[in-house]
């Protein structure tokens, strides 16, 4: 089956999302703002209850109402980040949500989001849209009326209600024909025609699109959705879906000046005759919507023909101009590169829009024809189109109409037109041309005809969706196993500033204390693996008496209350040290900051047992893969002083399937560091470390008697030790991912080398660079094997904790192999600042789990294209 033969899940699909219901000419839209969250969230499911889906048909004279929310909306119901983290860019900022958005889609000057009667930046914040139909005026004002009881009973605000008004003959207010273009949904319309028919998946979230892909949409783990409201998703994957039989929906309140629209084109032309020419040359139809495609001379009288292309009926425009409107919204056959084939007919269907829009306010002349609309006086009401639409993709259908169709002054080779219709009119886009022999006419000085009103961009949930939205989300089980928020800092006082010292002269001893190597050897021979026991059996005494996370299923995660924000907090904290360290120079990573070398090798999959047959390790073989060895940072220091803890990342390259991360393809990649726990036990954590970093207090963390952390400076002391060569070190991933459906493994890489470096004294600046040479000068490769351990109890083993060391058999399943080479090269440094190691470049079935993994996929996102602009390089894709 082709993804445009994919049947729908009718009875999942709200009923607009098919049907325009042409059969309910009244309509109103009503903005709402919600109050308490939890009531919020009970009118959500009454009001999911009166909803109509795709599968019940088209309304016989009823009523029907429906909803859609913005992505403030759903935060305010309390949607988990993981659900809401998975909307598009667009969605999540919002229409008027950047400059940018404002300028491709040409809100400037009096259409600019500051001037917005409702959505724009300094209005109120738009949490939902009730869409009320109606058969009649008295039966819309009765539904109204009902909702407005419902509503105010749960303590929602009405912030804006917009009411549409049928114009005769299925005319917009200039006086044309509307609607007649609608694309047709394979596997639901009869329709035969392949220029018309498009994938489902180019409307509604969870089906193949154009591409034959699956558009991104929002996912929520099994944990947020213990009673099974949501579909599964369909592939490998144990995450639910929020999105699939969704829509977003767009929605702009376009103001129509029809008088100067008329006045002008009167102006432009030398009589009656000539004005309508012009005018229908300008929307590419005739007022009765007859296309000039067919018809370009006057009317032939065959109505509203859809039935037609560009390329080989009218290449070069001469009887519908090349920038009219139905041709710039519409380009059917004609686009690059090859016009008048499948191929450019599939472009288009990528870029296909689902209208669902309605005129507001009266018309200008009752009748619509253009002498009447001339003939009228300029009244001042207020009249336009309530443009709605619905699209799986904002970025590549909506906006990507706008700004390279409707708004390009060179779309189809023209040089200063905008779309005459709708156009925004920016400096040297106020022409229309109209090709003809042996001379193009040119109209110049063409005004801004329609100004935006307002707008938003909603996602409209399928009924799966409502209904989960609608409950209590989950919640933490208990006080103990919620996160304390993050440290307050104090006034910069002298006790401050003398806390500061101690904390220097700390450091420095702790930098002596590296130096006595063979004492420490003997010491972590002898009480290294007995104290870490000691430690972990307090922290796990804690975890069994308060029965921390006992509900959670293994491999489920628990998303944790403002996560979001603290990971935005350390992003930008991490952001600002790159800026204001390498502004001027060459920029490392804030964290795992110097690198000893990077290496190339060759990632081995073993033999391995059925039940280990997961993703990558499907199949025995071998992959190309490039290793970066690392230190702690986050500056670069000579080696003796800061290396207490090494890192590893490993990047594979071919591998089959797509990543999680869509910034590389067919990459796999691993991180760890040479001690088995992370610093900082979660995400709420790190971010106090990062804020007593930034004021030289790093040690305060552990030491604070009012927010101590001494189990975990201990843990990091057994570890953290001068090491005598990055080969020679295990290094722990200290944080779960999954293994396939329902499973969670930790990983490490462990050495096969026989000998021991010895730290030399006095060490030189790059000590462990030089060991890594040297060992490859005596060996012909150098061998990690990577050993798995598997989740077997979410109490002692947990997601969310990488304080807890698992204690599982380790499982070995694949061998990475760096043969002898020449890597302390500029070249090869350079190549290191340009690769990312993120470990969501990961194929599905082993998605990272746990907060901490949650934030390294913006923090290490951002801050590596932080680093990658100041040095002026590229991202390396292998």
């Amino acid at each position: 089956m082709s993804a445009r033969d994919e049947h729908l899940d009718l009875d999942d699909i709200q009923g607009v999302v098919l049907s325009g219901y042409g059969e309910l000419p009244q309509a109103s839209f009503v903005m709402l703002a919600f109050g308490d969250p939890e009531l919020a969230r009970g009118w959500v499911g009454r009001t999911a209850q009166g909803i109509a889906s795709a599968a019940v048909g088209r309304p016989q004279g009823s009523s029907r109402v429906h909803l859609a929310f913005t992505w403030p909306g759903l935060e305010h119901l309390e949607l988990s980040w993981q659900a809401l983290k998975g909307f598009s860019r667009e969605f999540r900022e919002g229409l008027a949500g950047s400059s940018r958005r404002s300028r491709i889609l040409g809100d400037s000057g009096d259409s600019a989001p500051e001037q917005w009667r409702w959505g724009g930046p300094g209005g109120s914040v738009i949490h939902a849209l009730l869409m009320c139909y109606a058969a009649t005026p008295e039966a819309l004002e009765a539904l109204l009326a009902e909702q407005r009881e419902a509503l105010a009973e749960a303590g929602i605000e009405a912030l804006e209600t917009l009411s549409s008004q049928p114009l005769p003959g299925g005319k917009e207010h200039f006086g044309f024909r509307d609607g007649i273009s609608q694309p047709k949904l394979a596997g639901v319309s009869t329709s035969q025609d392949e220029r018309q028919r498009v994938a489902p998946g180019e409307f509604v979230l969870g089906y193949p699109n154009a591409r034959d892909q699956l558009t991104m949409r929002p996912m929520v783990d099994p944990i947020e959705d213990p009673d099974d409201l949501l579909p599964e998703v369909t592939l490998d994957s144990d995450l639910h879906d929020l999105g699939r039989n969704g829509s977003y929906l767009v929605f702009r309140q376009l103001s129509q000046d029809v008088h100067g629209f008329w006045s002008w084109l009167d102006a432009a032309t030398p009589d009656g005759e000539a004005r309508l020419a012009l005018a229908a040359k300008m929307v590419g139809r005739w007022p009765g919507g007859e296309p000039l495609v067919k018809a370009p001379q006057q009317p032939a009288g065959d109505g509203t023909d859809n039935d037609f292309g560009y390329h080989h009926e009218d290449a070069e425009g001469l009887k519908c101009p090349l920038g009219a409107h139905i041709r710039r919204t519409n380009p059917r056959d004609m686009l690059p590169p090859k016009p008048g084939t499948e191929d450019s007919l599939a472009i288009n269907r990528r870029h296909r829009l689902l209208r669902r829009g309605r005129a507001y306010g009266p018309p200008l002349a009752e009748s619509l024809t253009p002498d009447d609309l001339l003939a009228a006086a300029d009244d001042g009401a207020e009249r336009g189109l309530l443009f709605l639409c619905l699209n799986a993709d904002i970025s590549r259908q909506f906006e990507f109409v706008q700004q390279t169709w409707v708004n390009n002054a060179n779309f189809a080779g023209l040089y200063a037109d905008s779309d005459p219709l709708i156009g925004a009119r920016g400096e040297g886009q106020a022409t229309f041309t109209v090709p003809a022999e042996p001379v193009r006419q040119r109209c110049h000085d063409l005004p801004r005809f329609v100004q935006v009103r307002g707008g938003a961009y909603f996602f409209m949930p399928g009924l799966r969706a409502l209904r989960y939205l609608a409950a209590s989300p989950r919640r933490l089980t208990s006080a103990v196993s919620a996160p304390a928020m993050p440290a307050t800092l104090l006034p910069d006082t002298w006790w401050l500033r003398s806390a500061r010292g101690l904390n220097v002269a700390l450091e420095t001893g702790i930098g002596v204390t590296r130096r006595f190597t063979r004492l420490r050897n003997v010491f972590d021979r002898a009480f290294q693996q007995p104290a870490t026991d000691a430690v972990q059996g307090i922290i796990l005494r804690r975890r069994r008496r308060h029965a921390i996370d006992a509900d959670l299923a293994i491999a489920a995660e628990r998303r944790l209350a403002g996560e979001e924000e603290v990971t935005r907090r350390i992003t930008e904290q991490m952001t600002a040290f790159l800026l204001r360290t390498y502004r001027q120079g060459t920029a490392e990573r804030a964290g795992n900051t110097k690198t000893y070398g990077l290496l190339e090798a060759e990632f081995e999959v073993l033999e391995l047992p059925d039940d280990l047959r997961i993703g990558l390790f499907r199949e025995p073989r071998r992959f190309d893969a490039w290793v970066r060895f690392g230190g702690p940072g986050p500056r670069v220091t000579p080696d003796i002083r800061n290396n207490g803890v090494l890192s590893l990342g490993v990047k594979l390259s071919g591998v089959p399937g797509e990543t999680l991360l869509d910034d590389e393809d067919h990459t796999q990649d691993f991180s760890g560091i040479s001690a088995p726990t992370f610093t900082t036990p979660d995400v709420f954590e790190n971010a106090k470390l990062q804020r007593l970093i930034g004021v030289g207090l790093p040690v305060w963390y552990f030491l604070n008697p009012f927010d101590s952390h001494y189990l975990d400076m201990l843990l990091q002391a057994l570890y953290a030790k001068a090491h005598g060569s990055p080969f020679e070190a295990s290094y722990w991933s200290c944080v779960p991912y999954l293994y396939g459906k329902g499973r969670a493994v930790k990983y490490r890489f462990v050495p096969l080398l026989a000998s021991q470096s010895r730290v030399p004294l006095p060490a030189p600046d790059d000590y462990l660079r030089l060991a890594m040479l040297r060992t490859l000068d005596e060996v012909e490769e150098v061998v990690f094997e990577m050993r798995i351990q598997f989740q077997e109890d979410p109490v002692t083993m947990p997601i969310e904790d990488a304080s807890v060391i698992w204690t599982s058999p380790e499982i070995p399943v694949a061998r990475l192999r760096i043969p002898r080479q020449t890597f302390a090269t500029p070249e090869r440094d350079r190549l290191a600042r340009e690769l990312t190691i993120n470990p969501w470049h990961a194929l599905p079935e082993h998605r990272p789990l746990g907060n901490q993994n949650r934030a390294r996929k913006q923090i290490y996102y951002e801050t590596s294209r932080v680093r990658q602009r100041i040095n002026g390089e590229e991202h390396f894709k292998p």
